[in-house]
């Protein structure tokens, strides 16, 4: 069977054993994995810690993919509401120019 190693809490190792009587800090592989915490029978997830930064490039890549999928709608053929949807791709622009940026993002609407 698996085996999860447990140190301070914390999944440390994953291994393969005959049983979990051996060593006191064993606990079987169920759920989990190496960074989660183990307590009163319960696995818990590590909590991710992102910088400014990498959440600042994160909102820009959903930002530009949300543009790249909507170029279509701004092509001259379009069936669309040419209006509606420049303001949209223009909200998407100024993503990083919001206050709370890029912590809390208002995302504009998508016309129908």
């Amino acid at each position: 069977m698996k085996a999860h190693v447990i140190e301070n809490g914390v999944v440390v190792n994953t291994i393969e054993v005959e049983s979990l009587d051996f060593l006191p800090n064993l606990v079987e592989a169920t759920e989990g994995s190496i960074g989660w915490t183990y307590a009163d029978g319960v696995f818990t997830a590590p909590v991710v810690v992102v910088s400014n930064e990498e959440a600042a490039e994160q909102v820009r890549g959903r930002r530009d993919m949300l543009l790249r999928d909507s170029d279509w709608a701004v092509l001259t053929d379009a069936p669309t509401d040419k209006t509606a949807w420049q303001a949209y791709r223009q909200g998407l622009r100024d993503v990083p120019s919001q206050a709370g940026f890029p912590n809390s993002i208002n995302w504009p609407t998508e016309p129908e």
